[in-house]
């Protein structure tokens, strides 16, 4: 079961001298306890997540049980403050309660508002329930290398903050659902690695991000659940690419669960606005890849829309939306794996024979 956590309005005003770092929503079911990322409140004390999170029973009867077994089972949400300090970056406190089941929340109008009297605030989370029907998709890579452009690319509309500079702008992992050929596909677009100290998110930071959220979406993971279906690594042109960056990527998001679960990686070179020979780089570079034991790749455009855009921009950037949107339909299907290769190496089944 999914539920998707949009936002929370009329949250209490916190006191000037203890200011939360940021709001999370926790979850208590029976089957475990599962958290939202942080986020910040506005000024008019509401908080936006846009957050799915998947809620598993046990995995061998999840799907077949979804209905009945999710009719009357309490569930309670929380949403928390989290508060800095020199002892503990995880102190938080309750700031409202929300008692529901999963009856109410698998209501097929969708679940109602939830609220909660908090002194003379009333609190309201909104957010929606349904099955588990999407393949999730990480896109990760160095700082200023395209991630969230490649995401606008695919949605074929701008739906992530980009940026010109190669400072990176995505602060932490933002989720964006994206429509392909009638199927739901989840991309995670993440925080650039290898920023320096004088960057928004410093590389120890955006590492340690990127883990959390595997480790999130593949900790439960089962024939039901969602885990992840496809690493995206996005890396910029330039005429000298570093292995050792490269291994470090790799090793970054592929060691331990990844790895155990042959998750499969494709590549995504950006910054072909002037190149028309876009296979010739890549034959120029492939080895380079080859540790990755890529599944696919695409070298693309993903110039973003903007006044008096050459009409030769707009046919290149429409071609890669399709290029890119293709490589993931086509390395989302499921995999057939030979023990005998090394891991990494992928042998697929048509879409049409699945």
């Amino acid at each position: 079961m999914r539920l998707t956590f949009i936002a929370s309005t009329g949250l209490p005003m916190p006191r000037p001298d203890r200011m939360p770092t940021g709001y999370y929503v926790y979850i208590s079911t029976p089957y475990g306890q599962y958290r939202t990322f942080d986020a910040p409140a506005m000024e008019d004390c509401s908080v936006s997540w846009n957050e799915t999170l998947t809620i598993h029973e046990r995995p061998q009867t999840l799907f077949k049980r979804l209905m009945s077994i999710f009719k009357s089972e309490a569930v309670r949400l929380e949403i928390r403050a989290s508060y800095e300090s020199k002892q503990t970056l995880d102190q938080s406190e309750v700031v409202c309660t929300f008692d529901t089941t999963f009856k109410q929340l698998l209501v097929e109008d969708g679940p109602p508002t939830l609220h909660s009297n908090v002194g003379d605030r009333r609190v309201s989370l909104e957010l929606q329930a349904g099955g588990i029907n999407e393949k999730n998709i990480v896109v990760f890579g160095e700082a200023g290398s395209g991630k969230s452009s490649i995401i606008n690319t695919i949605a074929q509309k701008q739906v992530a903050k980009t940026s010109n500079d190669a400072v990176g702008c995505t602060l932490k992992p933002q989720r964006y659902t994206v429509n392909i050929s009638g199927h739901q596909f989840a991309l995670f677009d993440t925080a650039g690695l290898n920023e320096g100290t004088e960057g928004n998110v410093p590389d120890k930071q955006a590492k340690k991000q990127l883990k959390r959220l595997l480790k999130e979406r593949m900790r439960h993971k089962s024939p039901e659940s969602d885990g992840i279906d496809l690493l995206v690594y996005c890396v910029r042109r330039r005429n000298t690419i570093s292995l050792p960056t490269i291994l470090d990527a790799y090793n970054t998001v592929y060691s331990g669960t990844c790895r155990k679960e042959k998750v499969p990686i494709v590549v995504v070179v950006t910054g072909f606005e002037s190149e028309t020979h876009t296979e010739s780089w890549w034959d120029a570079h492939r080895e380079t890849f080859n540790s990755m034991h890529p599944a696919g790749h695409a070298c693309v455009t993903t110039t973003q829309e903007y006044p008096d855009i050459p009409a030769y921009l707009t046919r290149r950037v429409a071609q890669s939306s399709e290029i890119l949107r293709d490589l993931i339909v086509n390395t989302c299907s499921a995999p057939i794996v030979d023990d005998n290769l090394p891991v990494g190496t992928w042998c697929r089944l048509p879409l049409c024979s699945i």
